[in-house]
């Protein structure tokens, strides 16, 4: 997936500016990747990144906003092809050229990561049980298991188990 972004409204209107296939910045601070000369952007405004395929932008807590098709981002929003991104007095608009032959990359989990969620309890419905958060029954849980309930650290120990391909 190619990322760019382009220049609609600001210095110089038309400049294209390839993304980096992790995370872009955009704020006034020195460790920002674009780093506009406008009052009216935060130190650290935003965030663009890819994630599963997807590029998302993340506002940053900025004090005047991030908007996205002149919709206020709270939080975060994906974005597509030809969508337009302002930041303060700037805008631009997103150039997303996907290759067909692409495929989105698997993360690869390393086992010592989540060792405290594969040491669960395989009785416990309960992963963490302060905040109540409870296994619920998915469709992926049936295919794989029957209609047996497991924990998620259940789930995930037998999936680490599986011979790599």
């Amino acid at each position: 997936m190619e990322v760019k972004l382009v220049v609609v409204q600001g210095r110089p209107k038309g400049k294209e500016i390839p993304l980096p296939s992790t995370v872009f910045v955009i704020g006034r601070d020195s460790k920002c990747h674009l780093r506009p000369h406008c009052e009216l952007v935060s130190q650290m405004h935003c965030a663009i990144a890819r994630q599963a395929g997807r590029v998302i932008v993340r506002d940053l807590h900025s004090a005047n906003g991030t908007f996205v098709n002149e919709q206020l981002v709270q939080g975060q929003a994906t974005v597509k092809d030809g969508d337009e991104l302002r930041v303060g007095t700037l805008a631009f608009s997103f150039r997303i050229k996907i290759d067909a032959n692409e495929t989105t990359p698997v993360q690869v989990v390393d086992e010592g990561d989540v060792e405290w969620l594969i040491q669960s309890p395989s009785d416990s419905s309960v992963l963490e049980p302060g905040h109540g958060t409870h296994i619920g029954h998915t469709p992926i849980q049936e295919l794989e298991t029957g209609s047996q309930r497991v924990s998620a650290g259940e789930y995930l120990r037998d999936y680490l188990k599986r011979p790599k391909v």
